[in-house]
């Protein structure tokens, strides 16, 4: 029989175990990078010539509107943002060098013509009734990076349908922080600024908001500031979270929709978020990734590994532990689809879709040139 020091020490051991939560490695596409690209990645050479080359873009599209469908079938005033979507809103260049690559494959003596589109390729308005058409006619913003601090730029086609656009700037100093905020005020949107990468999204304090509003939000196009944290390894507890957001008067905040990855928000915490500390309402807006998948979420199977599933391909650029995943796999999309629908079900204003841009990695695997 034990002791009850030993009692006692056994507990100390045990007990941080048992409340080990995930790292704070949580990231956006653009700023982090845990897993780069290899030396081979980047070589990349082939064993032999591909026969055709699939369109990754045609698929994320695809997948986007499957969940953007249901999402509007359910409630037409529910939220799209797109985190660096904006390739996907008409037919890329990409994808026309993808066809005249394909057609000179299948039949040798071809002509591939798709060349003339680099001499004088412009970015056109999608035709109506295709999937970037719909794509585009059913999101409410596109989130950009570095707009202001980088070299981050506005689509046309984003400027001329007068999407909701979101911001977020890593600024080298407080002084370009405060430049970027007048410059963003002045055009009249929602940015959110930082410095420092460690606690880039998972730091409530560090983000003034100096433009706060007694307004209530019921759409992107009406906020003056967001808050994005997608990393909430700073709190013990999902109270202690709660308590912190509901002390804050920002207009939109973009979080994820499972605390610690496992446990819910309860009606009654999100009932208390959808609103700001002086009372006015705001939108609420769970993150979802749509190409990675997490060894801390609930569907995630002990066993696993890339390979295992032969869906998951390798780690993520951007949050240390994720994976990439085949996102255009039936298993995959029904795992994802059903996440979807939890979040639908949870009563948040809309959905921050992240992980989009994996489609890139995909297409260096099978370059054009």
């Amino acid at each position: 029989m034990l002791s009850h020091k030993k009692i006692q020490l056994l507990s100390l051991l045990v007990f941080p175990l048992l409340t080990l939560s995930p790292r704070a490695s949580a990231g956006l596409y653009g700023f982090h990078q845990y897993n780069p690209y290899t030396k081979e990645e980047r070589i990349l050479d082939l064993s032999e010539v591909p026969e055709s080359i699939h369109n990754y873009r045609a698929d994320m599209r695809s997948n986007l509107s499957m969940m953007i469908g249901y999402a509007k079938e359910q409630n037409p005033d529910f939220k799209i943002i797109v985190h660096e979507g904006q390739d996907l809103l008409t037919k890329s260049l990409w994808e026309y060098d993808r066809e005249g690559y394909n057609r000179a494959r299948k039949q040798e003596n071809a002509q591939d013509d798709s060349f003339l589109f680099h001499s004088h390729y412009r970015e056109l308005e999608p035709e109506r009734y295709t999937p970037a058409y719909d794509y585009l006619n059913s999101i409410d913003a596109i989130a950009i990076n570095n707009l202001y601090c980088g070299k981050g730029r506005e689509s046309n086609i984003t400027h001329n349908h007068k999407l909701g656009l979101i911001t977020i700037e890593h600024c080298k100093n407080s002084d370009d922080v405060e430049t970027a905020r007048i410059n963003s005020m002045i055009d009249q949107r929602s940015s959110y600024f930082f410095t420092e990468l460690n606690n880039a999204f998972n730091n409530i304090d560090d983000h003034n908001n100096i433009n706060d509003s007694a307004k209530n939000i019921y759409k992107i196009a009406e906020a003056q500031n967001v808050l994005i944290i997608n990393d909430d390894s700073n709190y013990a507890t999902k109270e202690d979270m709660i308590s912190d957001l509901l002390k804050t008067n920002y207009d939109i905040i973009i979080m994820k929709p499972l605390f610690k990855h496992k446990e819910r928000f309860s009606a009654n915490d999100l009932q208390k978020l959808h609103f700001k500390k002086n009372g006015s309402k705001r939108l609420l807006v769970a993150e979802l990734n749509v190409s990675e998948a997490s060894p801390y979420d609930y569907y995630w199977n002990k066993d696993w590994k890339i390979g295992n599933p032969e869906w998951i391909v390798r780690k993520s650029f951007s949050t240390e532990n994720n994976f990439i995943t085949k996102f255009w796999h039936p298993e995959w999309k029904k795992i994802i689809s059903r996440h979807f629908k939890d979040i639908l079900n949870e009563k948040f204003d809309g959905i921050f879709f992240t992980g989009v841009e994996n489609y890139h990695y995909f297409e260096q695997q099978n370059p054009l040139e």
